[in-house]
C-alpha cells in the first residue's frame, strides 16, 4: 500500500496477520457472488481447537471427504419436517458400513450388485419383472439360508403358500395354497393323484 507494509492488521477484533486471518467470535463471509477456495495444494482441511477434523482433498481430480479422527464416522444430516434426522451414517470403526436410516430407492433396471466382481444382482426391470441374478461365470452356488422355516408365498393371490420348508423338516408344495406333495423322513406324501410318465422301483402303500 501506500503506506508500505502492514506487519498486523486489526479491524475491531479480525487480525490479519501474514497468512492467518482470525476472529473471536464467528465469522461471516458475505459476498454478492460465488465463495471460491482454491488451493493449488488440492487440500482443504477443517481444524477444532487445532485439531484435524475433517479433510477434503483432491486426489488426481477425485474428491475425496476424510474423517480425519481415528474410528469417528461420517454423518449425512438433514431436516426432515422440522426434525434434523442422520440420513446416513458411515462407521469408520467397521470399515466404513453404511447405515441408511430408511429406504433404499433403486429405479428400474438399476441394480444393487453385490461381491467383488458384482456376482450377485437384484433389480427390477421396467417390463415389471424381479430378478435375482447369480453369475455362473464367478463360481460357487446361490443358497437361500433360512434359520427357521422358508416360505415362497404369492402376494398378489392373498398371500398363497407355494413351497415351504421347514428346518430338520418336511419340504411341502402346495398347489392354489393347498399342500400336495410334503417329504417325509420315509420319503414323501402325495395328497391326491399322482401321474406320470414313467415309474421305477418297487410300489408300496394303497
Amino acid at each position: 500500500t501506500s503506506l508500505g507494509t502492514l506487519t498486523t492488521l486489526t479491524v475491531d477484533d479480525i487480525t490479519i496477520n501474514g497468512s492467518t486471518i482470525s476472529d473471536g467470535a464467528d465469522l461471516t463471509l458475505d459476498v454478492g457472488g460465488d465463495i471460491i477456495l482454491d488451493a493449488d495444494g488440492g487440500t482443504w482441511r477443517f481444524k477444532d481447537a487445532g485439531t484435524a477434523i475433517a479433510t477434503i482433498a483432491n486426489d488426481s481430480s477425485n474428491v475425496q471427504i476424510i474423517s480425519n479422527v481415528s474410528d469417528k464416522d461420517i454423518i449425512f444430516r438433514g431436516n426432515d419436517d422440522g426434525s434434523m434426522i442422520n440420513a446416513l451414517t458411515l462407521d469408520m470403526s467397521d470399515a466404513g458400513t453404511a447405515t441408511f436410516n430408511h429406504d433404499v430407492n433403486l429405479l428400474d433396471d438399476s441394480m444393487l450388485q453385490l461381491g467383488t466382481s458384482q456376482e450377485l444382482q437384484l433389480y427390477h426391470t421396467g417390463s415389471g419383472n424381479s430378478i435375482i441374478s447369480h453369475s455362473t461365470s464367478a463360481g460357487g452356488d446361490m443358497y437361500i439360508d433360512a434359520g427357521g422355516t422358508l416360505y415362497i408365498r404369492n402376494s398378489t393371490a392373498g398371500g398363497e403358500s407355494m413351497i415351504k420348508a421347514i428346518g430338520d423338516g418336511a419340504v411341502e408344495l402346495y398347489h392354489n395354497n393347498v399342500k400336495k406333495i410334503e417329504t417325509t423322513s420315509a420319503g414323501a406324501t402325495v395328497t391326491g393323484t399322482l401321474t406320470a410318465d414313467a415309474f421305477s422301483g418297487p410300489l408300496t402303500g394303497n
